[in-house]
């Protein structure tokens, strides 16, 4: 699609407020999943949820599902690259990590994404300065919050960010993926759908072989927050993410990365009475400032509110 066709008016502006939110959630409803649910198999029951309501969506919107058997190998290294390994890090890790902590780290995969995308997509993408100097910034932030004698001592919280920066890793390496391998031909809410279906097959594997069969006799307000988790941070997101996409481009759906680890931190703080100290917001302030050095945040405003056509009506 041509760029000149990107709008963020009202309505992009309150898809975008309302991705952020589904995703800046989600922290908190992990956490209270983990409470009876053990990780690995909490991250295979949200992606069996999640994709059978999307396979539904693509049912009733009429969606080709039919692939080729190399465009779902493709999906298969998209389904481990983007939720298999992520969810299995992120989620193990937000065990022994509070609410806030995992939202401010998950604000660091712009990072990964652009250190990355300097060596496997080259280009407008290489690293510059200004790229190099907003890393630099990010990487400080997140030893910062972890702390230079934890760096020393690991116990189970360090072991806990350890894993929250893995996971940021594999988004990072997804988003390249998925740029250099996965067609553009194919409906992205079918690419969705396969990337959940695979991830949640492997999953299957992983968690029944470490922890069992699932018991099921979960409290009713794990197994709502784990609804809430599959169909709205998960299935709703990602169509959200879509339409998001087709309309405001990939630039401007980018400033979630700024919104999500706010919620993040104010579910953590209102619902669950966390806190941050002094050490954890300098951290803070590095991360946001590193990645609003890489995203070039100046010139985006400018971009955001200059004024634009009326794009074409887009249907997903």
């Amino acid at each position: 699609m041509n760029t000149n066709q990107y709008t963020m008016g009202r309505v992009e502006w309150i898809m975008l407020l309302a991705l952020s939110l589904l995703w800046g959630f989600s922290f908190i409803n992990i956490k209270n999943s983990l409470d009876q649910i053990p990780p690995f198999t909490l991250v295979f029951l949200r992606l069996c949820i999640a994709f059978s309501a999307l396979l539904l969506w693509c049912l009733i919107s009429n969606k080709q599902l039919r692939l080729s058997a190399r465009e779902q190998l493709l999906l298969l290294g998209g389904g481990l690259l983007s939720c298999a390994i992520p969810f299995s890090f992120f989620t193990w890790g937000q065990q022994h990590v509070s609410t806030s902590i995992g939202a401010i780290f998950n604000g660091s995969v712009p990072f990964f994404t652009a250190f990355l995308a300097h060596f496997f997509i080259g280009g407008s993408e290489r690293m510059s300065w200004r790229k190099a100097l907003g890393l630099g910034m990010g990487m400080l932030g997140i030893i910062t919050i972890m702390g230079l004698d934890k760096l020393n001592n690991f116990d189970l919280t360090s072991l806990g960010q350890l894993s929250m920066i893995c996971a940021c890793f594999f988004y990072g390496c997804s988003g390249i993926y998925y740029q250099k391998f996965v067609p553009d031909h194919i409906d992205k809410t079918v690419v969705t759908t396969y990337t959940l279906i695979w991830a949640a097959i492997a999953m299957s594997l992983v968690s029944i072989n470490i922890e069992g069969i699932p018991s099921f006799d979960y409290r009713l307000d794990v197994w709502l927050s784990l609804f809430i988790l599959a169909l709205f941070s998960t299935a709703l997101a990602y169509i959200i993410l879509f339409r998001l996409l087709k309309r405001a481009g990939p630039s401007n759906t980018s400033l979630n990365t700024f919104i999500i680890p706010v919620v993040g931190i104010f579910v953590g703080i209102a619902l669950l009475g966390e806190s941050l100290n002094s050490q954890d917001i300098f951290g803070v302030v590095l991360i946001f400032s590193g990645v609003a050095i890489i995203r070039n945040f100046d010139s985006l405003l400018k971009k955001l509110f200059r004024k634009k056509a009326t794009p074409t009506k887009l249907k997903l």
